[in-house]
């Protein structure tokens, strides 16, 4: 009996080498080991940026170095817009997409997105959890977002250059608050970010995907570093 389950075993484990599991049909992860990965970069700073001159930065970039130092790969940059970049993926002309996606994108049915890897939280400072808004004037940058949250809320959202310099409550990521020294209160909303690769790469996403997850402990020192 078990002479029969030994065999099994072993059937069972040539069986699963044979088909791949996970396997890439287009040999992403084989082709990037020691070669080159073809990175598009969305601007969305901290999590990206990509000048007309000059290496990318931020979050991901940085991540992405680490995950290619592993790989003994060279990484080829390449800027565009979201949908751009996506649509490349789609066909191969990419390895992978970086910028702060999110994990609710509309691409998500069309591409490989990997599990969740940091979860961004715009919060207000300054105000209790599950405190009314009601009426408060808010601190938020434009850029940053937010206003359309506080608004729902019934909240006055002021425009701010300085967030530290505003006397009141201020609205922005949790890592931005942290980085001011404000501890954060009434969260506003909350996003999952996520990396992409091509469709049906599955060898090469669980590759991204255990190198993400073995360094999500490190994402919120990253961002305070990198965010103004």
């Amino acid at each position: 009996m078990r002479k029969r389950a030994r065999i099994l075993i072993t059937m069972i484990a040539v069986a699963a080498a044979s088909c791949g599991i996970p396997r890439d049909p287009e040999g992403t992860l084989a082709r990037v080991q020691g070669g080159v990965v073809r990175v598009g970069v969305v601007h969305n700073p901290p999590w990206a940026s990509l000048p007309a001159s000059g290496e990318a930065s931020g979050v991901e970039p940085g991540l992405v170095r680490l995950l290619a130092a592993e790989l003994g790969a060279r990484v080829e940059w390449v800027p565009g817009g979201e949908s751009e970049l996506l649509s490349a993926l789609e066909h191969h002309s990419l390895d992978l997409v970086i910028g702060g996606l999110s994990a609710l994108s509309p691409w998500k049915p069309k591409l490989g997105f990997s599990r969740p890897y940091y979860t961004d939280t715009l919060a207000v400072a300054g105000v209790p959890a599950k405190h009314s808004l009601r009426g408060v004037r808010v601190g938020v940058e434009p850029d940053r977002g937010g206003a359309a949250a506080l608004q729902s809320r019934g909240a006055r959202w002021v425009p701010v250059a300085d967030l530290g310099a505003f006397p009141g409550p201020v609205a922005a990521p949790v890592w931005r608050l942290e980085r001011l020294g404000r501890g954060a209160g009434e969260v506003l909303s909350q996003e999952k970010r996520v990396f992409a690769v091509p469709p049906g790469e599955n060898g090469w996403l669980t590759r991204v995907e255990r190198f993400l997850h073995a360094r999500r402990d490190s994402i919120p020192a990253m961002l305070r570093a990198e965010g103004r």
